[in-house]
């Protein structure tokens, strides 16, 4: 018996090692002790409903691990691992969710989406801090329903043969996280009980009527987190893959729709971001008051074949003292920019235009206007206009 016990424990020791060791893989960086704890910390946490991920307190690790080591029972775990992540870290639980308004760029039907689901998540979040946890378990647990059919096309709470929450990338998405934490969540509840269970089942069908308790609340908070980590990888791929199936579908289809955009919009997003990112380089160069160069065809170049334009469509006129540029879209429709600095102190500390027309333009704004658009005139023109549904 005592031979057979140093060999289990032997096993697991090294089991621990080998989770540690992929942690490390996944997190960066060379802190084996953290990544130690983690790999420990998951083995405890995760049976009782406690999903890790990136977004997670290290402060009360430790000290729910030191009391579990003593023998204390998952009530008193539950509590150590409640109060951190409801005190000085509760704004962890925000910060968790940005990501999901930073997915699936490339299609703004599915980013529309996602946004709605992230307000509906934030909005549960104020709930739980209000201490309304009536309110904010069920809809944590819907929009979670909601994702997982969104992003993987199948439910996360069935009864049998849900979606496997596994990936290579994410600390989230190790087998002994989510996975292990699933069955808390999914447990069948046929008949009314008072018994404080996180069932989804339970909950969502009127079956437990004492669901509502700040534990039930910040467990379901980190079970989205750790959702909304492990799916992102699978969002930005899924926007792409529907954005493709858009660009065919519009694909040499000629005029505007009710609002004005083009129809044919391919590669428009490209252009925007394009645009965003050169901005931003510019701003700062102007903001360190002009020192040194601002190398316009390296910033504009580089952002454009990072978001796979096509160098033969990108003209660029001017340098550094004012400059502009076009690009000419598949559909032969053309977006362009212009702008020159006025001051380091005025916000923003440039002058811009915007150019959306079917021809190239051919001068800059300040030698001729034509049919520039300045920035000092709103709305901006229709498709330079950053919306979440194109």
């Amino acid at each position: 018996m005592c031979a057979m016990t140093a060999v289990t424990r032997q096993h697991v020791a090294e089991q621990l090692r080998d989770e540690a060791a992929e942690i490390l893989r996944r997190l960066g960086g060379n802190n084996h002790e953290a990544a130690q704890q983690v790999a420990q910390a998951m083995r405890v946490f995760a049976p009782l409903g406690w999903v890790m991920s990136r977004v997670w307190p290290t402060a009360g690790t430790r000290a729910a691990l030191e009391a579990a080591a003593a023998g204390a029972g998952s009530e008193r775990i539950d509590q150590i691992l409640t109060d951190v992540w409801n005190g000085e870290h509760s704004r962890w639980l925000e910060w968790g969710i940005t990501p999901l308004r930073c997915a699936a760029n490339v299609h703004k039907p599915l980013k529309r989406d996602l946004w709605r689901r992230a307000e509906l998540i934030e909005a549960a979040i104020r709930h739980h801090h209000a201490g309304a946890y009536e309110a904010s378990i069920p809809i944590l647990l819907a929009q979670i329903e909601g994702l997982s059919y969104d992003l993987v096309g199948r439910a996360f709470f069935p009864k049998r043969d849900g979606v496997e929450a596994v990936d290579d990338e994410t600390l989230a998405g190790l087998r002994a996280n989510i996975e292990v934490a699933r069955p808390y969540y999914s447990a069948d509840v046929r008949v009314r009980q008072s018994e404080g269970s996180l069932s989804r089942h339970g909950i969502l069908h009127g079956r437990e009527l004492a669901y509502d308790t700040r534990v039930n609340s910040t467990k379901a908070l980190t079970l989205t987190l750790g959702l909304v980590e492990h799916w992102l990888p699978v969002a930005d791929k899924l926007a792409l893959s529907q954005r493709r199936e858009h660009e065919a579908a519009v694909a040499g289809q000629t005029g505007f729709d009710a609002a004005g955009r083009l129809i044919d919009d391919r590669e428009v997003p490209e252009v925007l971001n394009t645009n965003y990112w050169v901005e931003a380089e510019y701003m700062e160069w102007i903001s360190r008051g002009q020192q040194g160069e601002f190398d316009v065809q390296r910033a504009l170049t580089m952002r454009a074949e990072s978001d796979g334009l096509t160098r033969q469509r990108l003209q660029l006129h001017g340098d550094q003292a004012g400059f502009w540029w076009y690009y000419q879209l598949p559909g032969g429709h053309v977006l362009g920019w212009a702008t020159r600095p006025i001051s380091c102190h005025r916000t923003p500390p440039h002058d811009s235009w915007w150019w959306d027309q079917p021809v190239p333009p051919t001068t800059a704004p300040w030698v001729s206007l034509d049919r520039w658009q300045p920035n000092t005139q709103l709305p901006i023109p229709i498709n330079w206009q950053p919306v979440l549904a194109m």
